[in-house]
């Protein structure tokens, strides 16, 4: 054997179906066609060690199972590897300190086009990086596209995805799953959606079950089914989450939506050409302040059945019907306990031509406006039901 082979050879190492990894390891260039025996086509076994994939493919032919497995792992990287035709490409289970970086995990597990069930953790076919109970982790500049999910981040807490590209995936993006603390930043999760474009709860990020205290920030979810979800209808809510600088513009449902929650902050997002800009159903202590909400087909903001939202310095402008909607359905007694429509607070707010009102109050208390400005308004303020004890300290004008 010449010298050069044998040296290759020493560093490098030729995947193999089942193979353990139990030391940093360089794997061999090539494209592997791997099916997963069961347990994992990779898996790693012991902690403190880099896999570095060195553009090396695992395939695991469409078959099923699982590319690389980590479980009850600690301080562990993957960097380099592309893995595709599994379920998953990677699952992660009772882990801390992971480190994924510079992979492409696409063309994995991908379901049909039926409506999703967003209360499910086991919800969808498969795709990119799942991730169970597991702490203090990274994953950057990950591409995980053309399947179910990119990212899928279940019972965690702690964990930060930066940088990667999770579009053209049929359910979410990313999707949080009673995770907590983490923090999703500068990642494209753009035309995630199914059922013919409708969307059917598909979106570019998903929060649900009690996913609290995140932070989103500057994430481009365009073109998705909504571009941000947070829904908890049958589930624990997911409350004080900070979703900073996104765009979720062009979504044929909403480009923000956050129902049955508590005290989540909307600052500077772009919610524009959706159906709706911010669907608020029965959520409570919302804040959305200086964000640009315009040009959608029906409502800049709609908040049915919500109690003490901020709405602050935002720009509402060409909305099909209103800029801002407060609304209470008196037949609805799903939620009685949440039949209100009362204590919001509109300061400082820019309205510009929304198609029949700036403001709709529909059976809507105490709420106050102040400070707003009105221009091209055929209605500034609208009141119908049982409208009552609001304050109204607006001037409106003719600009």
């Amino acid at each position: 054997m010449s010298g050069w082979l044998a040296r290759f050879r020493s560093r490098f190492r030729e995947p193999r179906a089942g193979l353990v990894v139990t030391a940093s390891t360089e794997l061999a260039p090539g494209r592997y066609l791997l099916p997963d025996p069961a347990g994992g086509a990779l898996r790693i076994a012991a902690d403190d060690l880099v896999l570095d994939g060195q553009g090396a493919l695992l395939d695991g032919g469409g078959r099923g199972g699982v590319g690389v497995v980590l479980a009850g792992r600690r301080r562990v990287v993957v960097r380099n590897l592309t893995v595709r035709g599994y379920a998953w490409a990677l699952v992660a289970i009772d882990c801390e300190e992971l480190l994924v970086e510079d992979c492409d995990f696409s063309a994995n597990g991908r379901s049909d086009g039926t409506f999703l069930d967003i209360t499910r953790s086991d919800e969808g076919a498969g795709g990119g990086a799942r991730l169970l109970r597991t702490s203090a982790s990274r994953i950057a500049r990950l591409r995980a596209t053309g399947q179910d999910i990119g990212v899928d981040l279940v019972s965690c807490r702690g964990i930060v995805v930066a940088d990667c590209d999770l579009s053209h995936n049929a359910a979410w993006g990313i999707r949080l799953h009673g995770s907590t603390e983490c923090r999703l930043e500068r990642n494209r999760a753009r035309h995630v959606n199914r059922c013919g474009g409708t969307g059917c709860d598909a979106a570019g990020i998903l929060l649900t079950w009690g996913s609290h205290r995140n932070c989103i920030a500057g994430n481009d979810l365009r073109w998705s089914g909504d571009g941000f979800f947070l829904g908890n209808q049958f589930s624990p809510p997911s409350n004080d989450n900070l979703v900073v600088g996104n765009d979720g513009s062009y979504s044929p449902n909403n480009a923000f939506e956050a129902t049955f929650s508590r005290g989540n902050v909307f600052r500077r997002n772009r919610a524009c050409w959706s159906n709706y800009g911010f669907w608020l159903g029965f959520s409570t202590d919302t804040v959305l302040e200086e964000n640009l909400i315009t040009d959608n087909r029906t409502d800049g903001v709609h908040w049915e059945h919500g109690a003490r939202g901020t709405l602050r310095a935002n720009l509402i402008a060409r909305n099909g019907r209103d800029g801002v909607a407060f609304t209470l359905d008196p037949a609805n007694r799903d939620f009685p306990d949440r039949s209100v429509s009362t204590g919001h607070q509109l300061r400082d707010n820019r309205f510009v031509a929304n198609g029949r009102a700036a403001v709709f109050l529909l059976h809507t208390t105490a709420t106050r406006l102040s400070g707003n400005r009105y221009e091209a308004e055929r209605t500034p303020v609208l009141l119908a039901g049982d409208t009552r004890e609001n304050e109204i300290q607006d001037v409106f004008g003719t600009t």
